[in-house]
């Protein structure tokens, strides 16, 4: 087991975090890895710090590209990548010291596309707050069942940093320069995956920071495009319709109910989501697995716009203390 992995950080206004994520990939107990530090200019030290690494570490590659987005700063990464296997992590997370390792034998185990891991999200804002993610998954799987675990929000999603690729397979697909730039990748790498391997322990930490702007409303309606992406894809192999269709029932609402919450709701800019909400609802009110608290809602949308965004406003007085239960986060 000597296949050498990529590991691609995008790195952009994170020095705080900086040291803390490069350490935790120098210090992989798998040493045959490259390390891709895709960093843009910016107004700190970010890339200062990333050459110092590079003197230090011949493992360290600095790719310094102008601001150019995300999604740009992804394919620089992948475009310079030597190794059979790629990971892509942003530059303010950091990888649990035996995340290579445990991805590689797995991948290799079981002649894998893919292999993914168990996470764990430690939020800024509240000390000793965290969630872990780890899926009760065969150790090998095939698509559907990739499929359906996205489709139960369960563990994973559409994300990319808990997910280690075969180079080979994922190539050619490059990263869209726009908002959810991840989101939209992984629609399109699941498409090619045959295999993937499970490991069922926490290799990734997620930083939640307290500034993230993952509920802004340009990012809610790029996540809820490739959400839609997604499901068009799994109805399209014949195949998770009713979950296909309660997932953007979920996506729906959820995003109804957060911008009412932070205060940039209105009718008319989501009239097309309470269609696509109503239109969901109708499988999720004739599945006999639908949660009742879901049956009900399917039910209040099905009376019209108003009566939905009432019953959202009346839950946030009984609820104010988190938005959704633990099965509704997106």
């Amino acid at each position: 087991m000597d296949s050498k992995v990529s590991v691609v950080l995008l790195i952009y206004m994170v020095e705080a975090y900086l040291p803390r994520c490069i350490e935790s990939a120098l210090n992989q107990t798998y040493k045959n890895i490259e390390i891709i530090l895709s960093v843009s200019e910016g107004p700190d030290r970010c890339v200062e710090i990333c050459n110092e690494y590079a003197k230090k570490d011949d493992r360290v590659v600095v790719v310094q590209r102008e601001r150019k987005g995300r999604g740009p700063g992804r394919n620089f990464g992948m475009e310079v990548a030597t190794g059979k296997y790629i990971l892509f992590i942003d530059g303010d997370d950091r990888m649990g010291a035996t995340m290579v390792e445990k991805l590689v034998a797995a991948a290799e185990k079981h002649k894998a596309d893919a292999s993914i891991c168990g996470d764990q999200y430690e939020y800024e804002n509240e000390p000793g707050r965290v969630e872990e993610h780890i899926a009760g998954l065969p150790k090998v799987f095939g698509r559907q069942e990739l499929y359906a675990e996205i489709l139960s929000r369960r563990t994973f999603g559409l994300e990319v940093w808990n997910k280690m690729f075969l180079l080979e397979k994922v190539r050619d697909i490059a990263y869209i320069d726009e908002i959810a730039e991840d989101r939209f990748w992984s629609v399109k790498a699941y498409r090619k995956l045959d295999t993937i391997a499970y490991v069922p322990s926490v290799e990734f930490h997620y930083v939640v920071r307290g500034d993230s702007g993952s509920r802004k409303p340009h990012v809610m309606e790029a996540s809820m495009k490739a959400d839609r992406l997604l499901c068009n894809d799994i109805r399209g192999n014949g195949y998770l319709k009713d979950e296909s269709d309660y997932f953007m029932f979920t996506s729906c609402y959820n995003a109804l109910y957060e911008a009412l919450h932070f205060g940039y709701f209105d009718y008319a800019s989501w009239k097309d989501v309470y269609q696509e909400f109503k239109s969901s609802a109708a499988s999720v009110r004739r599945n006999k697995k639908s949660r009742r608290q879901d049956r009900i809602k399917a039910g209040i949308g099905r009376l019209g716009f108003h009566p939905l965004i009432w019953f959202m406003r009346l839950s946030m007085k009984i609820r104010p203390a988190g938005l959704y239960d633990a099965n509704e986060e997106t």
